[in-house]
């Protein structure tokens, strides 16, 4: 497998950030075509499903798309690896302790559950971090880090804080544990808080802290800046860094005004890494050049500029041990009908993002108290034996849980867990009076929207 250089895709990045269209279509079918006949060669689940189609392609359309619960099900075949099997990476992300470590010494593995509510486990290789790590570099250094966050970075020594969910090998997560992981100084300056302490606890570890760099969930930020407003939080962040979910008007209006710079935001899942990111006029641009980016309908066709698609279609197009090509994701989106004013000429994107609530409930002496919707979710989704689960408010102390085990052999079991380790996180938030109770029905799509909502209040 030929390996990237991480000089080579810099330099071709700096190009085709303010190219024509027609050098990023170029780009686009060189590397798909690339990557199909290496998938071909390797993975013996894409050998069988593009048999008998041209050995060069002209348009990605020529390939028929692949959904999350067929990779998984046949993922042994589809990891181009043969030394790498579906249990044995189970067993690695079974155990938190290997949270940034490299499974086998040399592929990163995030596992998630998305909007289909179908678990995924997804590894990436070494090409695909280059990639990544050489167009953040250009793009997203070039953006967001100019003069004045840099010089706030070093007055801080380069402190940074994220506000996510540690308790899974989530993207996010896995790519800050590795960072911590490189050297015992990037350890003590950069901190993981877990989003599942209470707001208190949070606001006093990013007191002591006093970091430079703030990141974290979109809900968690606007929260986090009512407290900077109300004086409870007292940080000076050169540069404040939302992801995982829509992040408003309201809200970015919200964390400007609290902390005195503006949000800065990307795009991305596990499949297919930083899709997007913001530029200073704050619209999102793809990263076209190594995501190929399909918004389509129903019916897998494709919808034109403007329209907000039924689902998206994504090509990672540099990872070769796990191909990714014309993969099924939930995300609706659209993209801009006309170019940016800003100058790069990557496609715009808006995404649709999230549906899932922050949930106020009421608490002791009249207090409310807000849980975090990825809060929430990573208690209940990292509990053993969950295969989809809804959180659902119906009242001011009482929320209702719709549950799937893995192993219908299992149901009980798991559901136990789920109520004593929800029990456990409402009570560590001071809401140890909230009913806990499971819905007679599974979960199941919105009828309207047909995505997968996690939580929600009634």
């Amino acid at each position: 497998m030929t390996s990237f250089n991480f000089l080579s895709i810099a330099q071709d990045a700096r190009r085709v950030t303010r190219g024509t269209p027609e050098m990023l279509a170029a780009r686009q079918m060189e590397r798909l075509n690339e990557l199909v006949a290496f998938a071909r060669a390797f993975s013996p689940f894409y050998a069988e499903k593009y048999r008998g189609l041209p050995d060069i392609l002209s348009d990605p359309r020529q390939l028929p798309p692949v959904t999350k619960p067929e990779l998984m099900e046949h993922f042994d075949k589809v990891i181009t690896d043969p030394a790498v099997r579906k249990a044995d990476v189970q067993k690695y992300v079974a155990d938190l302790d290997n949270l940034g470590k490299p499974f086998q010494g040399k592929y990163m593995v995030w596992t998630t559950s998305g909007t289909t509510g179908m678990p995924g486990i997804f590894l990436e290789d070494k090409n695909w971090d280059t990639v990544i790590t050489a167009v953040n570099v250009l793009r997203i250094g070039g953006e967001w880090y100019n003069w004045g966050v840099i010089k706030g970075m070093m007055a801080a020594g380069g402190k940074s804080a994220s506000v996510f969910a540690g308790n899974g090998h989530f993207f996010g997560v896995t790519m800050l544990e590795r960072q911590r992981r490189s050297n015992r100084s990037r350890a003590q300056r950069i901190q993981l808080i877990p989003v599942t302490l209470p707001i208190a606890e949070i606001v006093q570890r990013l007191n002591d802290l006093q970091p430079a760099m703030f990141a974290g969930y979109a809900s968690a930020l606007g929260l986090l800046a009512q407290e900077q407003l109300e004086g409870r939080l007292r940080i000076h962040p050169a540069i404040v860094i939302s992801s995982a979910e829509p992040l408003s008007v309201e809200n970015r209006a919200l964390i400007q005004q609290a902390f005195g710079v503006p949000p800065r935001n990307n795009y991305g899942c596990s499949e297919g890494g930083v899709m997007g990111y913001e530029c200073r006029q704050g619209r999102m641009h793809l990263n076209a050049d190594w995501v190929l980016f399909e918004p389509v309908d129903a019916a897998y066709q494709p919808v034109p500029a403007g329209q907000l698609s039924d689902r998206t279609l994504i090509t990672n197009l540099a990872n070769r041990v796990m191909p990714i090509i014309r993969y099924e994701l939930g995300d609706r989106v659209s993209l801009a009908e006309e170019p940016c004013a800003c100058g790069i000429t990557l496609p715009v994107v808006n995404v649709e993002g999230r549906t899932d609530e922050i949930l106020r409930f009421a608490a002791p002496e009249g207090k409310t108290i807000p849980i975090l919707p990825l809060a929430l979710w990573s208690v209940i989704k990292e509990t053993p034996g969950v295969l989809r689960f809804q959180a659902i408010q119906t009242a001011p102390e009482q929320i209702e849980i719709r549950l799937e085990a893995k192993n219908a052999a299992e149901d009980e079991p798991t559901w136990e867990r789920v109520f004593a380790n929800t029990r456990a996180f409402f009570a560590s938030q001071g809401l140890s009076q909230v009913t806990i109770t499971r819905a007679a029905e599974a979960p199941m799509r919105d009828p309207k929207s047909g995505k997968f909502r996690n939580i929600w209040k009634k």
